[in-house]
């Protein structure tokens, strides 16, 4: 990975300017998004809950939580603020810093969580006590995706995937994931670097699509499945 990603930096780093980009949506989701470096209104509540969460980890005896970076956690709120949905599934979970993260978009948005084995339950429940009314947390998947569907109806979905942890999850996850961007979806993937099953989840996802656009860096993917939009790959940097 650390290999593949030394010899495609150049190029990812002048992708990253909008240099080479033709599309509109890709070139205004580029730099309005992922490379955008102006302050946002949540920042301050995301680093203070980062920071929560890290002493808490600490505190418990992790002495080096993998916490989620406040680079990569102000980046999902913005993604989650460009499109903007209101019915949000995340599988997924170990802190609740990116949960609070997406729910800090807009205080009607509701968001169905499948937790997986989380170690870190009573720091996630901290984290996220002040977004609680805002969050449906179901400890099975097949049943957490049912629920997501109902509350979803004919809304545009989103789903962020932060671990899988067996088969039976990667399946059902990748067969959801395929189905929601034919729906003109969003599905963000995140700690690629880490994980064989999600790299493998981003693989097949791509090889399955027939439109839309995905945005990586290798390490986060951002999926985006509108019909109008030719099949295309932006490895970039972010």
């Amino acid at each position: 990975m650390k290999i593949t990603r030394s010899i495609t930096a150049l190029r990812r780093y002048n992708r990253s300017k909008g240099f080479g980009i033709h599309s509109p949506f890709a070139f205004r989701f580029v730099q309005r998004v992922l490379s955008e470096r102006a302050g946002y209104y949540a920042y301050e509540d995301i680093d203070f809950r980062r920071d929560q969460a890290r002493i808490m980890a600490r505190e418990s005896g992790k002495r080096h939580p993998r916490i989620i970076s406040a680079k990569n956690a102000r980046m999902l709120l913005r993604i989650t603020a460009f499109f903007n949905p209101r019915e949000i599934m995340q599988v997924g979970t170990s802190y609740g810093v990116s949960t609070t993260a997406m729910l800090d978009v807009d205080s009607r948005s509701h968001l169905v969580i499948y937790p997986g084995n989380n170690p870190h339950h009573e720091i996630y429940a901290e984290t996220v006590s002040k977004h609680s009314t805002q969050i449906t947390d179901i400890p099975s998947l097949a049943t957490a995706f049912d629920h997501y569907d109902e509350r979803l109806g004919s809304a545009r979905p989103f789903m962020v995937v932060n671990s899988l942890d067996n088969d039976k999850d990667y399946s059902l996850t990748l067969s959801k994931s395929v189905d929601y961007l034919n729906q003109e979806g969003v599905v963000v993937l995140r700690n690629m670097q880490r994980s064989t099953r999600m790299k493998r989840l981003f693989r097949e996802i791509e090889s399955a699509l027939a439109h839309g656009q995905t945005f990586t860096n290798q390490k986060i993917a951002v999926i985006v499945g509108l019909s109008h939009l030719q099949r295309q790959t932006f490895s970039l940097w972010f």
